[in-house]
């Protein structure tokens, strides 16, 4: 419903661009590979508890924000994951050259 806002052409209209539009099935992994290796994290934890975290971002890359939507239950994993973004500084541009204006994404310190 919500990529349907942003949509163009007639009701009827058959065609992909509103599944062209969204980030590639494949970006979502490059965004965690570009962050978790900044990841500074020595504690034993149990389970694997998960971080959602939105991140805004500049039409470039560069991260301009980033908040913790959904704490893990571990305020070192959760603070680990704010610093790692911040230490990436910019996420890379998807298949078609664009990035997400505002992208959320989880971090579990096991995966």
């Amino acid at each position: 419903m919500q990529g349907m806002a942003g949509a163009t052409g007639d009701e009827n209209a058959k065609g992909n661009a509103l599944k062209a539009s969204g980030p590639s099935a494949s970006y979502a992994g490059r965004i965690r590979a570009r962050i978790k290796p900044n990841i500074t994290f020595m504690d034993d934890v149990t389970g694997n508890p998960k971080a959602e975290v939105e991140v805004k971002t500049s039409p470039d890359g560069t991260i301009l924000s980033r908040k913790l939507l959904s704490s893990s239950g571990n305020k070192a994993w959760d603070e680990a994951v704010l610093k790692a973004i911040d230490k990436t500084a910019v996420l890379p541009r998807d298949e078609d050259g664009r990035v997400p204006p505002v992208l959320e994404i989880s971090f579990r310190p096991k995966d």
